[in-house]
């Protein structure tokens, strides 16, 4: 399976329905450039915008998976696709990528910051993956700020390699391959 998608309807207390963000995998490409993955799913800027802004509004309607950090923030996992083993975007990641920049531009995030994290599943060394997960978080963050007016303190990058598996998936499994974004507190 190359794309996850958990679907579900989510009342905060006090019973108004939340807008939650969607879980999508990354894949990776094959050494000869061939997909092993049908063309990714791409997240719309404004289903980006409604995941990453506080919570406060009632919404109606479907809700996706609710995702939340230590720290009680949402974030948004993305279909992000890089070649095998290698932190270069591919083709496939583009569209993703400027609905992520329209996002972040958007007048309704234009004061936030952002964490733009990578993940790996656990095939291979630690050390290797730590350091491809910050070259691929570093990749998305360099494309962001090259194609959209995005101030660079707005946005961080960081890796986490294999160190944070979603619970419902193996750690080699496909699905451990994915880039986050998540707000980040005001700069003090």
């Amino acid at each position: 399976m190359t794309e996850t998608r958990r679907v579900r309807r989510a009342r905060a207390p006090g019973g108004r329905w939340l807008s939650l963000p969607l879980l999508v995998t990354v894949c990776t490409l094959s050494g000869g450039g061939t997909a092993r993955a049908d063309s990714p799913a791409v997240v719309d800027s404004q289903s980006i915008v409604r995941s990453l802004q506080p919570p406060g509004g009632a919404t109606r309607g479907l809700v996706v998976e609710h995702r939340e950090t230590a720290a009680g923030v949402h974030k948004v996992i993305l279909d992000i696709r890089f070649a095998n083993n290698s932190d270069r975007l591919t083709g496939a990641a583009h569209a993703q990528l400027a609905e992520l920049g329209a996002a972040l531009s958007s007048p309704e995030l234009a004061r936030s910051r952002f964490l733009i994290a990578g993940y790996t599943s656990a095939s291979g060394g630690a050390g290797h993956n730590q350091r491809l997960s910050e070259a691929r978080a570093r990749s998305v963050r360099r494309y962001l700020l090259e194609r959209f007016s995005i101030a660079p303190e707005r946005i961080e990058s960081a890796g986490f390699g294999a160190s944070r598996p979603l619970p419902q998936f193996p750690p080699n499994a496909l699905e451990q391959r994915r880039g986050g974004v998540s707000p980040l507190p005001p700069a003090s």
